[in-house]
């Protein structure tokens, strides 16, 4: 009897699978060539199932186990520690309970950092880090900032997109719902007013409502072109293009561009003003400001072929890109899918349409095979160093909504050798680890910035101020960052 099993690292066990037999390898045998199997102690044969890692193997055991649960047993094998990136971070004093973020971070040309915290059933808000003083400031509570504290209907509960920074230096952007245990109602009058456009002055520190976009609907995707003065949208749920103009005060719908169920979550601009998004099985559309036009393009972006989703809601697409940033040296897109983080390239000025290219994968080794790879994060953004960085976790992330959590790695790509590199585990100074983020950008002087989820220690005595847990781990949402090498 012969009974196989997948082998896995002694971090994706702890605490979440049932024990089983356990092999202790002095020197794991990675010059072993594909298909070689290599016997080690305890009666295991290990045999090599991939030519580009060490961690892909099969393990059988020689003589018969018992299996007495209906989830499998799966064979621990001791494995070099992950390379660990140290980042730095701050919390949101007074905001504990905000329990989740999409995008809505932006770096201004000042250095000073704009995020958008969301609270699911409750008010968003916009807060501030100056890194000068090093302060975090609250700006605002975002349903009072609409003016609807009293209307007893469903709160302005997130900013769902970066925000945009125009050329008067204001900070333009739209706001969500999040009030989803109501969701019935969502779409109603009795459920969500709709989304505000707005902007934030930080020369005044008051922020303008140019009222609401498109009734009983949530922007749940955004972008602000500085150069038509526009803050462009996709409705939820209907899925709808939608624009404003802050010089005309003028609000448009271009209609339904998307499902409810899979609507795409980054709209791209590029210098030119055009705005670029994702649909049906990974196309591109173009809206074109001089025609006022969406037009569909003959171009898909790469995605991994959809199958049964292990781990992650159903609903979710799989098949859009997840995530597009302008690259103005290049004059180019960089993105990734939903599906499996698969890196792409779009230039809009190679030929007729425009060229699409796959580039890689931005995923840890053992994951990159894996049916159940986590769900693409919003976390690409480019370094002053022409490299790409991105934050991956290590399990199926959703804040509160995760079954476990895990360790975010942080992955770059290298634009000028084509390189990816999966830099290790991202942990606080303290050890602790960064769960799961969901937004980055790059600042004037190099900084990376994200913002997500950090492990929350419990200390005797002491009164734990959580935003909830992800499976059995306290978490609070950290604004996190990192300085790069410039060598």
């Amino acid at each position: 009897m012969q009974m196989g099993y997948n082998l896995v690292e002694q971090s994706e066990l702890a605490g979440s699978l049932p024990a089983g037999p356990t092999v202790s390898i002095p020197s794991f045998p990675s010059a072993a060539s594909r298909g070689t199997p290599v016997t080690v102690p305890n009666g295991a044969v290990l045999t090599r199932l991939c030519y580009s890692c060490d961690r892909h193997w099969e393990v059988s055991m020689r003589r018969p186990v018992v299996v007495l649960s209906l989830v499998s047993f799966m064979l621990c094998v001791q494995l070099p520690a992950a390379d660990t990136v140290t980042v730095d971070h701050r919390l949101f004093a007074g905001l504990a309970h905000m329990d989740g973020i999409w995008a809505a971070l932006t770096v201004a040309r000042d250095g000073k950092v704009y995020i958008g915290l969301a609270y699911h059933g409750g008010d968003g808000h916009i807060v501030c880090f100056d890194p000068v003083p090093d302060r975090v400031i609250d700006l605002g509570n975002l349903t009072q900032l609409c003016g609807e504290s009293a209307l007893r209907r469903g709160p302005q509960s997130k900013i769902h997109a970066k925000f945009g920074e125009g050329k008067d230096g204001r900070l333009y952007f739209g706001t969500h719902a999040g009030y989803w245990w109501n969701y019935a109602r969502l779409g109603t009058k009795e459920g969500y007013p709709g989304a505000h456009w707005m902007a934030y002055d930080p020369k005044t520190g008051k922020t303008e409502d140019f009222g609401i976009g498109l009734r009983y609907e949530g922007i749940n995707t955004g972008a602000y072109d500085p150069l038509f003065n526009r803050i462009y949208g996709l409705t939820h749920p209907r899925g709808h293009f939608v624009y404003f103009d802050v010089s005309t005060r003028k609000s448009v719908d271009m209609g339904r561009v998307n499902n409810w169920e899979s609507i795409c979550r980054t709209l791209g601009v590029d210098d030119e003003g055009n705005v670029y998004g994702n649909s049906g099985a990974g196309q591109i559309y173009k809206y074109d400001p001089r025609t006022d036009q969406i037009t569909e393009l003959p171009l898909r972006v790469p995605t991994r072929p959809k199958g049964v989703s292990l781990g992650r809601d159903y609903a979710k697409s799989e098949t859009h890109w997840r995530t597009v940033i302008w690259d103005d040296m290049g004059k180019r897109f960089y993105g990734v899918d939903e599906s499996a983080s698969l890196l792409f390239s779009f230039e809009p000025r190679v030929g007729p349409q425009g060229e699409v290219r796959h580039l890689g994968q931005l995923s840890t080794e053992a994951a990159k095979e894996s049916r159940d790879i986590p769900y693409a994060t919003l976390t690409l953004t480019l370094g002053l160093d022409r490299k790409l960085y991105y934050a991956i976790p290590q399990r199926e992330f959703d804040y509160g909504g995760s079954s476990g959590a895990g360790v975010s790695h942080l992955i770059t790509y290298d634009l000028k050798s084509g390189k990816t590199e999966d830099r290790g585990e991202m942990r606080l100074k303290d050890g602790r680890a960064v769960i799961g983020l969901n937004a980055a950008h790059t600042a004037p002087d190099g900084t990376i910035y994200f913002v997500g989820a950090i492990e929350l220690r419990e200390e005797p005595g002491k009164q734990l101020e959580s935003a909830g847990r992800i499976g059995n781990t306290p978490y609070r949402l950290a604004l996190v960052f990192l300085r790069p090498s410039r060598k």
